[in-house]
C-alpha cells in the first residue's frame, strides 16, 4: 500500500516546502525525527532523489545518534541500484550502532541484490524478536519461508502481519509475485494461499494470490474458480476480471478471454487492456480487429508502443505485408534505437547478404544508444550471424568492441564462433584458448549453446580437455 493517503499529502507537502526553505534558502526551521522520516519516504516514493539526498544528509547531521537515517541512506543507494555503496553504509552502521529491526531488514535486502550467501531467515527472525510489531519483517519472512518451502512458518507470519495491519493482504500478493515468483515452488504457493483463504475467506487479494498460484501450475480451472470468487468479494476490481481473462487465454478459450478483457476495460478508469485484446484476436485469426486494438493501445501511452510492436509486426508478416512491417519497425527504431526485441524483429525481416550494411548500422546505433550492459545484444547478433552464415557482420562488431569491459569474458568466445563459421580454424582456436583462460566457466552459456556440434571439432575437443573437461561430459 502507499504510505501516504490524500489527507497526509497536504501535510507532507508542507514539510517538504519547509525543508526546501531550510536547505535551499537557509531559513531556520525545526523538524522532529518523524517529520524527517516521512519526508524521506515521500521523496523516495516520488523519485525526487537529488533533494532526498540533501534531506538524508541533513537528518544525519541533525540526529547523528539515530541509526535509522543511516539505514535510509543505504536504501537511497539501493533504489539507484548502487548496492556496493549501500553495503558500505550498512557496514558502517554495524560497527557504530546497536542493531535494530530495520538494520536486519536492509542487510537482508542488500545481500540478496549482491547475491551474497546470508542466512536471511535468521536475521529477519532476530528483527521480529526485537519488535514483534515490525510489520515489514513479517512480510519478508513470509517470502523467505516460502522460498525455503516452509509453508507453515510462512502462514504464521502472514497471520501476524494481517493482525498488525488489516490491509496486509494487499501488500502480500504483489510482493510474493513480483520478488520471488521464480524462486517459490508453485505447489507450496498454492498450499500457502489455500490456507490463507481458509483463514481469511473475505479478503479478496488472497483469492487473487491463490488464482495466480494456480496459473503458475497451469491449473486454469481452479484459477478461474479463485478469480471468480475474488470478483464476488470485490466486483469493481478491474484487474480481477483481467486475471479471469488471462486464465481463459492460458486455457485456450480466447472468446471468453475477449469477453472478460472487455469487462475489465469497462470496469477500469485508468488502465485499458487493449494489448491483451489484440493478442486474443490474433489467436482467433481476426487480424484486422487485432490490429485495431493494438494500434489503439499504441496511441494510449508511449510505453505501450514498445509493448505491442512485435504483435503489430507479427500481423503484418502473416498478411504478407513485409514492406509495411519493415517501414513500421524503421519508424519505431528511430524513436527507440536500443529496443533489442524490435531490432531482432527488424533483422529477421532483412536479408543478411543484401541488407548487410543496414544490419550493421542498426547494430552500431543500438549499441551507442544502450545505457546498460549489452551482452544480451551481442549474444543475439553473434548467434544470428553464425546460424545465417554471415559472420563478417558480427566479426566487425566484435573487433570494434574488443576492449569493452562488459564483454571481456565473452568477446573471445564470440570471435572464435565467427572464425569457425568462416573456416578460419587456426584463428578461432587462438581466441577460444584466450576465452577459456579468462572465463572457462562461460564456455557452455556463450560458446556451446550456439551449436553443440562444435564438440565434434578435434581442435575444440583438445582445448576443452585442457581447460574445461567438464564441458565434454555434456557431449
Amino acid at each position: 500500500m502507499d504510505r501516504f493517503d490524500e489527507e497526509e499529502d497536504q501535510e507532507i507537502d508542507e514539510i517538504i516546502q519547509r525543508l526546501r526553505n531550510t536547505l535551499d534558502h537557509e531559513e531556520s526551521n525545526f523538524f522532529d525525527v518523524y517529520e524527517l522520516e516521512d519526508a524521506i519516504a515521500y521523496l523516495m516514493d516520488t523519485n525526487d532523489l537529488p533533494f532526498c539526498e540533501k534531506v538524508i544528509d541533513y537528518a544525519i547531521k541533525t540526529y547523528p545518534q539515530d541509526s535509522y537515517f543511516q539505514i535510509l541512506r543505504s536504501r537511497y543507494f539501493s533504489i539507484q541500484f548502487n548496492f556496493e555503496e549501500a553495503q558500505r553504509v550498512l557496514d558502517y552502521v554495524e560497527k557504530h550502532f546497536a542493531p535494530t529491526p530495520e538494520f536486519y531488514l536492509e542487510k537482508v535486502s542488500v545481500a540478496h541484490f549482491l547475491h551474497q550467501d546470508i542466512n536471511a531467515i535468521e536475521l529477519l527472525e532476530k528483527a521480529v524478536s526485537m519488535d514483534d510489531r515490525f510489520f515489514e519483517g513479517h512480510l519478508y519472512l513470509i517470502q523467505e519461508y516460502l522460498v525455503a518451502g516452509n509453508k507453515d512458518e510462512a502462514v504464521k507470519h502472514a497471520v501476524r502481519a494481517i493482525g498488525l495491519d488489516q490491509y496486509a493482504a494487499d501488500d502480500l500478493r504483489p510482493m510474493l509475485m513480483e520478488t520471488s515468483l521464480n524462486q517459490i515452488n508453485p505447489g507450496v504457493l498454492v498450499d500457502f494461499f489455500k490456507e490463507m483463504t481458509d483463514r481469511f475467506p473475505l479478503k479478496a487479494p488472497l483469492w487473487n494470490g491463490l488464482g495466480v498460484a494456480y496459473v503458475m501450475r497451469s491449473d486454469f480451472k481452479n484459477a478461474l474458480d479463485a478469480f471468480h470468487f475474488q470478483t464476488s468479494l470485490d466486483p469493481d476490481d478491474a484487474f480481477a476480471y483481467a486475471n479471469i481473462a488471462e486464465a481463459y487465454f492460458g486455457s485456450g478459450d480466447y472468446k471468453q478471454a475477449v469477453e472478460y478483457f472487455k469487462l475489465a476495460n469497462a470496469k477500469s478508469e485508468n488502465v485499458q487492456f487493449n494489448p491483451q485484446l489484440g493478442r486474443c484476436y490474433i489467436q482467433l485469426k481476426e487480424y484486422d480487429t487485432a490490429m485495431e486494438y493494438l494500434l489503439k493501445a499504441r496511441n494510449e501511452h508511449p510505453l505501450l508502443e514498445a509493448y505491442v510492436v512485435s504483435d503489430v509486426v507479427h500481423i503484418l508478416k502473416i498478411q504478407g505485408k513485409f514492406d509495411d512491417a519493415r517501414a513500421y519497425l524503421r519508424d519505431f527504431l528511430q524513436k527507440s534505437p536500443d529496443d533489442i526485441f524490435a531490432i531482432q524483429d527488424m533483422i529477421d525481416l532483412l536479408n543478411p547478404v543484401k541488407d548487410a550494411e543496414e544490419i550493421k548500422e542498426l547494430c552500431y546505433t543500438a549499441i551507442n544508444a544502450m545505457e546498460y550492459n549489452h551482452i544480451q545484444f551481442f549474444d543475439f547478433i553473434v548467434q544470428y550471424c553464425y546460424l545465417n552464415e554471415c559472420p563478417d557482420i558480427a566479426l566487425e562488431l566484435c573487433e570494434n568492441y574488443l576492449d569493452d569491459p562488459d564483454l571481456v569474458h565473452s568477446i573471445h568466445y564470440y570471435i572464435a564462433l565467427l572464425e569457425i563459421r568462416k573456416g578460419q580454424t587456426s584463428e578461432a582456436m587462438e581466441h577460444l584458448e584466450e576465452a577459456l583462460i579468462m572465463a572457462n566457466d562461460r564456455v557452455e552459456q556463450v560458446f556451446l549453446k550456439v551449436d553443440r556440434d562444435l564438440l565434434n571439432i578435434p581442435e575444440v575437443q583438445s582445448l576443452l580437455e585442457r581447460y574445461a573437461p567438464e564441458a565434454l561430459l555434456q557431449k
